[in-house]
């Protein structure tokens, strides 16, 4: 009967160890016993393998040296509280595993007491929480790194500290390499415990780029978008992709081990890679691994597009502050002679000697302030957007004659020979003759002004195959190399050349691209070198398959009669100027200077055109011309004179009742147009 009762009890034993070892390897863990009081031991097989130690090895004589130098003397004061208190207990240490590798445990137990209150027995669990300390780890670095990355403002610094931020915690190696011009990787960032290391994986990717046609890599990254793991780098690896034996040499003498690869994201776009490699650790990169990699890439990406904003942007003021600079020094230039000139009529026994020179001068310098105001008020155009195009059919070579011969004088003046080659079938596009004739324009100022006097400047059209292309060359100043993939961007301006009668703006190649992009054409720049001369090309689509229709004009005898003109500007100098010029031109003009004296004006005197001034003392363009309109019994055209020439300006003024929208100075020319 006891051999019966013995066995089964044997049994149930074996049985009950064999559900225990099966609960501890479903949830990981070990379990343990000591026994205080007979100073024995028990580990469960499981509790071996967390040490790295096999079971037939047998029990350590001293725990604690399997502990982690640093976590032993915490370790041994909760155990002893623990038995002393016969409570239970939760630690989390480091454990030394024989081949030197460390590994975190948790342990869980509790100490049981007899009935003197005597510690007596304590047991509990170990489990592995190597991954949940890593992850901890990986989350508090990633929360620093944003910290850190989101202080940087220097795009250069940034790119270092993201890769000496993954050094040692994420690889033993880190590099970023950003993508320039879509066709090569320039490495702007190496991180490694050794600078020697740093150095030469600097020249190792100098001497050895990557190769493009490579299944894998940096570039695979760049097509794919993907981030790429490789957890153990073998031999066998390093000699199927790497061709170069002496690259391959070098490459295994840095003894790598394991890689991740990340692309630099931003808007769906690859900025550059990120590379993680381990060596000298020997740790082998996971899927949780490549992750938090992906993640930091994000981060960093942000930071790299942050910081270059940044840097734009202080380029931008500076830009800024020099343009400021220079429209004031450009305001000034034509306003000294424009003063000088009235000074010397002014003061001069006999004016009328000095007075076609100081015409000249007059009309030469106001002409230039008009086209600076003309290019601000065009720049804020195109900025918002706003500006508008006349398209219609048209012969380009007519806008580019037209644009010679508004260049002419100061080609002259300076002793340029000119050559213009045109084809001998009509150029035709879909434009506005205005714009285009004002982006050839511009562009022969230039060559005209950064040419050394008795210079070359060459304009040569040429009909393609569904284009025409007009180049403008030049034998001048040339543009320098670092210069030449800026000259269209806004405030850029060539170093000021020697004996520049008007240096501009710097605002004139950024709307000449404006226009021409808006007909749908594009421009590039050329040159050798600075003091090699430029060449300038502007595309556009051609329309062969319109016809350019030619209205013959009617005689200006015809088109042109007397007319009573009421004109009304609270600036008494403009009004009167204005009115002796229609005077000049066998008009009948009359003046007022606020919007009472206008209308009084207007009952007395029944202007068949009224030149009105927005801007009045006692109430604005728009209310005197609703209330002519109101109370006229006759034909009256109605023409806004205003500094206002924005789009919006012009749809007031027609809700107000005006027939046109000048914008001042006007045009003598257009005064004919009355």
């Amino acid at each position: 009967m006891f051999d019966s009762l013995s066995r089964l009890l044997g049994r149930d034993r074996r049985r009950l160890e064999k559900r225990l070892q099966l609960a501890l390897r479903a949830g990981r863990m070990a379990a343990w016993e000591w026994d205080l009081g007979a100073g024995q031991r028990w580990w469960s097989p499981e509790m071996f393998s967390l040490h790295g130690l096999r079971p037939e090895e047998g029990l350590p004589q001293e725990y604690l040296s399997l502990v982690h130098p640093e976590d032993r003397e915490p370790l041994r004061r909760q155990i002893e509280e623990a038995v002393r208190s016969c409570s239970d207990h939760a630690v989390q240490y480091r454990v030394v595993w024989p081949d030197g590798t460390v590994h975190w445990l948790q342990g869980n137990g509790t100490t049981l007491c007899d009935e003197a209150g005597h510690p007596d027995l304590m047991t509990g669990v170990c489990v592995n929480i190597d991954e949940r300390k890593a992850e901890e780890a990986d989350l508090h670095f990633l929360a620093q790194a944003s910290a850190e990355l989101a202080a940087l403002t220097d795009s250069p610094a940034t790119m270092q500290r993201i890769a000496r931020l993954a050094v040692p915690h994420f690889a033993d190696w880190c590099a970023v390499d950003m993508l320039e011009g879509g066709n090569r990787f320039e490495r702007v960032a190496v991180a490694h415990v050794d600078e020697a290391k740093v150095r030469l994986a600097h020249e190792l990717h100098e001497r050895y780029p990557p190769d493009p046609a490579a299944p894998g890599g940096a570039w695979n990254i760049v097509r794919t978008g993907r981030p790429e793991l490789v957890p153990v780098i073998t031999p066998q690896m390093l000699e199927a992709s790497i061709g170069d034996g002496a690259y391959r040499e070098a490459v295994r003498s840095l003894g790598l081990h394991s890689y991740m690869g990340v692309p630099l994201l931003s808007h769906g776009t690859v900025l550059g890679v990120m590379s993680f490699i381990t060596s000298d650790s020997r740790r082998v990169f996971t899927e949780r691994d490549l992750l938090h990699a992906t993640d930091l890439a994000a981060r960093a990406a942000v930071a790299i597009q942050n910081a270059e904003l940044l840097d734009t942007l202080r380029s931008s003021d500076a830009a800024k502050d020099v343009f400021l600079a220079t429209l004031a020094h450009e305001l000034r230039n034509p306003l000294a002679p424009i003063v000088n000139s009235l000074e010397l009529l002014a003061r001069a026994e006999e004016p009328r000697k000095l007075l076609p020179q100081a015409l000249s001068i007059l009309r030469r310098q106001t002409t230039h302030l008009t086209r600076l105001v003309d290019d601000l008020l065009d720049l804020a155009r195109i900025n918002s957007g706003k500006i508008e195009l006349k398209r219609e059919p048209l012969d380009l070579r007519d806008a580019l004659r037209a644009a010679v011969e508004t260049c002419q004088p100061l080609i002259d003046r300076r002793r340029h020979s000119l050559t213009v080659e045109l084809p001998g079938e009509p150029a035709l596009v879909r434009g506005d003759a205005v714009r285009l004739t004002q982006v050839f324009a511009n562009l022969l100022n230039n060559a005209a002004k950064y040419t050394p006097e008795k210079g070359r400047i060459e304009v040569r059209m040429e009909l393609g195959e569904g284009t025409v292309e007009v180049s403008v060359s030049d034998s001048g100043a040339g543009i320098a190399p670092e210069l030449l993939p800026r000259m269209f961007e806004l405030f850029t301006q060539a170093p000021r050349a020697a004996a520049l009668e008007q240096q501009g703006l710097g605002i004139g190649l950024f709307l000449v691209k404006g226009l021409v992009q808006m007909h749908e054409g594009r421009i590039t720049a050329q040159s050798a070198g600075a003091g090699r001369g430029s060449r300038f090309t502007v595309s556009l689509p051609s329309a062969q398959d319109v016809v350019v229709e030619v209205v013959p004009g009617e005689e200006a005898a015809q088109a042109r009669s007397a007319k009573r003109v009421l004109v009304v500007d609270d600036n008494a100098d403009a009004a009167e100027t204005l009115s002796q010029l229609l005077e000049l031109m066998d008009h009948d003009p009359r003046t007022a200077h606020d919007g009472m004296g206008a209308l009084a004006r207007f009952e007395e005197f029944r202007p068949e055109v009224v030149l009105l001034d927005i801007g009045l003392p006692d109430m604005d363009g728009y209310e005197v011309a609703r209330r002519i309109r109101s109370r006229a019994e006759h034909a009256v055209r109605l023409v806004a004179l205003t500094g206002w020439g924005q789009k919006e300006d012009k749809a007031r003024a027609a809700a107000a009742g005006f027939d046109d929208h000048w914008t001042k100075p006007v045009d003598p020319a257009k005064l004919g147009e009355i």
